[in-house]
């Protein structure tokens, strides 16, 4: 506890899965270790990632909060009353960092507006573990998050992000729930030009990890099955040579 001040709200990154290669900071675990408020995507999640990172650390008087859609702001507002009172608390996701395509926004959102000091954390983001690892355009990139789940919405979408990507030179990021992998990729596979380049990063940070980019014409001729696998998906369009 903070007497003379306001708690802080720390953005806490968590592993990509369950066989992760991150390694936790030890600044870090201490840190986690000596919190008592937290704010989390589930529930299930967030203990599970302290009796993994700090088993000795007892649960029994944690208090938490979750992030749902349900919720509405004000009542995020008062999420953040233990930092008013001096207390830090912890914003974790299930899987990377939170508030990047994962929930959280809001309750930094608020953090800002009461002058709560918000301290992000280094660590693992499939978005831009795959960015770096595409050999596509990094200087110039968008993330559009999830595409429309029905077919002829999607190839619509597609088409918009390729040409958008040629008009402004800038990378196409994009993801999908991993059930529907094989299904994005065979549409990307057949709507997108043949001279477009596709990268595909299967299982991020993982003893699995695959990361791939080439041509949607070599794509083609691949032999492929990423199915149920988090994946992240960047295309880059440019002119055919």
């Amino acid at each position: 506890m903070n007497k003379e001040n306001r708690g802080e709200l720390y953005l806490i990154p968590t592993p990509l899965g369950k066989n992760s290669s991150y390694s936790i900071p030890l600044e870090l675990i201490n840190k986690i270790d000596n919190l008592k408020y937290f704010i989390a995507e589930s529930e299930k999640g967030l203990r599970r990632f302290i009796k993994n990172q700090t088993p000795k650390k007892s649960q029994e008087n944690l208090k938490i909060k979750i992030i749902n859609k349900s919720i509405k702001n004000i009542e995020y507002k008062n999420y953040l009353n233990p930092c008013k009172n001096g207390f830090d608390i912890g914003l974790l996701s299930d899987a990377g960092c939170p508030c990047i395509a994962d929930p959280g926004s809001e309750i930094v959102n608020i953090a800002h507006e009461n002058k709560i000091k918000v301290i992000p954390i280094i660590g693992p983001s499939s978005i831009l573990l795959a960015m770096m690892s595409s050999g596509l355009n990094g200087q110039n990139f968008a993330f559009n998050g999830y595409l429309p789940v029905k077919i002829n919405e999607l190839e619509k979408k597609l088409n918009e992000l390729e040409k958008k990507s040629l008009d402004n030179n800038q990378s196409q990021i994009f993801i999908e729930t991993p059930y529907r992998n094989m299904r994005l990729f065979n549409t990307c596979i057949n709507k997108l030009k043949t001279h477009t380049k596709l990268c595909v990063a299967i299982d991020i940070n993982m003893p699995s990890e695959n990361i791939l980019t080439t041509t949607i014409a070599k794509w083609k001729n691949k032999k492929i099955n990423f199915h149920k696998k988090p994946s992240v998906f960047i295309i880059q369009s440019e002119l055919p040579i």
